[in-house]
Parts: C-alpha cells; sequence; structure tokens
C-alpha cells in the first residue's frame, strides 16, 4: 500500500466520519424538536388545568357562569372579575396563536385549541369581553377571534346541569350516542 492510497483511504474514513456526524447531529436537532414541541403542549395543559381548576372555586364558578350568560344580574365586582378572568383567557388564546404561527404548535394542538376558541366565543359573556378587550391584542390574532366569532352561533343559554341530567339519563339506559 502506497502513500497515495493510505490517504485516499483517509479521506474516505473522513468522508463517512462527517456523514454519520452530520446523521447523527440531525436525529439530535429532531429529537430536541420533539422535546421541546412536548414541553410546550404540557405547559399549554399545565396552564389551562391550573386556570380552570381556580375556576371551579366556589368563589368564583359562579362568577364564571353568570359572565359565560352575560346574566344583567352580576354585580360590579362580579363584572370586573370576569373581566379578569377573560383577560387571562385571551392572553393564554394569543400565546398559543402566536405558539402556532412560529411553527411550535402542532396541526393537531391548533385544530383543538381552534375547537375550544369556537366553543367560548359562542357565549355572549365572552363576546363582550372581547369586544372590550380586542384592541389591547395585535392586529392578526384580533382578526383571527373575530373571523372565529363571526362563525361561531351564539348559544342561547345552556343549562349545562339540564344537559348532564338528560345524558345521565340516556347514559342509564344505555343509550348515550351524541354530545349535548
Amino acid at each position: 500500500m502506497t502513500l497515495e492510497h493510505v490517504f485516499e483511504v483517509s479521506q474516505v474514513a473522513a468522508s463517512l466520519a462527517v456523514v454519520s456526524s452530520l446523521i447523527y447531529l440531525g436525529l439530535q436537532v429532531r429529537n430536541a424538536d420533539r422535546s421541546q414541541r412536548a414541553m410546550m403542549q404540557q405547559g399549554r395543559a399545565n396552564r389551562m388545568t391550573t386556570t380552570f381548576m381556580a375556576l371551579a372555586s366556589p368563589e368564583l364558578s359562579s362568577v364564571w357562569q353568570k359572565g359565560m350568560d352575560a346574566d344583567p344580574t352580576m354585580t360590579r365586582e362580579e363584572v370586573a372579575q370576569w373581566m379578569l378572568m377573560c383577560r387571562a383567557g385571551f392572553l393564554s388564546a394569543e400565546d398559543s396563536f402566536l405558539q402556532h404561527q412560529a411553527g411550535a404548535l402542532d396541526e393537531a394542538s391548533y385544530d383543538s385549541y381552534c375547537a375550544g376558541v369556537r366553543s367560548f366565543m359562542s357565549h355572549a359573556g365572552f363576546r363582550i369581553s372581547w369586544h372590550m378587550m380586542g384592541s389591547q391584542f395585535g392586529k392578526e390574532f384580533r382578526e383571527f377571534i373575530d373571523g372565529q366569532v363571526a362563525a361561531t352561533p351564539i348559544v342561547t343559554s345552556l343549562d349545562i346541569f339540564a344537559a348532564w341530567q338528560k345524558l345521565l339519563d340516556a347514559e342509564k339506559r344505555g343509550s348515550t350516542t351524541t354530545r349535548p
């Protein structure tokens, strides 16, 4: 084996090492991206879980229900509480919207998020709050929410307890097949 052959073999080995390193690096980047997306999704889930557990407290659950229904008997204090709840919800929604725009929120999570936005915006209380606060958010997010509101019919006072009872009765009869 001549010195020229040794050089060629070493060049081939070095090229293979570079290609192997690039493949390894690509796999590491892909795994890091997956891990980061999973942590972001977990953060979103934790944020919403914490929020809804707080709203389930006796002090806030009645304000939540009255606010959703835009109950005209709400006191000044309850309206203030409701508006703060909505502000927190809109900030959380904007964060998810911006994450999706940046490519950090996958389509399945974004579809779930959009369904939640439409669900909330089907209630008069959220629409009123958005009307009052929407100007505090960026143009693209405002256009997104306005589009969701325009495409979502308003729910006229859904009695959650009555819907629960109806589905409970159907479940006991073994005939639950649809959602309310």
